[in-house]
């Protein structure tokens, strides 16, 4: 029984390019969306672009959030802490708790939670400092 409950968990490749995928095509807030996309199991970074032009530098750890929290019927997820850190074109840094996320999708909130929370299983720095 124990074999058949394991063999549907998806491999850290199916993560990432679900992660991936899914970011490009639902990322960001109503007036902006997520470009090159770079996931890997202990960092996800991309660039926000606004229809007005501006551009932000957007990367975090999956593995330094401990939980995430979907807010209902809003377009974003929460980080437990502020762990996603936004750079301006001006160099100006700061941090968020705040991954926008936009609906499109059934469930795409909770969904993204999951595979985050997944991914973040494979970093092998949180694998590290948990033996520490």
């Amino acid at each position: 029984m124990l074999f058949s409950l394991t063999s549907f968990a998806q491999t850290k490749e199916e993560t990432i390019a679900w992660i991936k995928k899914k970011l490009e095509q639902h990322g960001g807030g109503d007036s902006s969306s997520y470009f090159d996309v770079q996931v890997s199991p202990c960092s996800i970074s991309f660039t926000e672009k606004y229809s007005g032009g501006r551009e932000y530098k957007i990367s975090f750890n999956p593995s330094k959030v401990k939980e995430w929290e979907n807010i209902g019927l809003s377009a974003y997820i929460l980080a437990d802490d502020e762990i996603i850190l936004s750079t301006n074109e001006m160099g100006e840094k700061e941090n968020d708790r705040a991954l926008w996320i936009r609906k499109g999708e059934p469930d795409i909130l909770n969904q993204m939670i999951r595979q985050l929370t997944h991914l973040a299983s494979f970093c092998e720095e949180k694998k590290e400092s948990l033996t520490n």
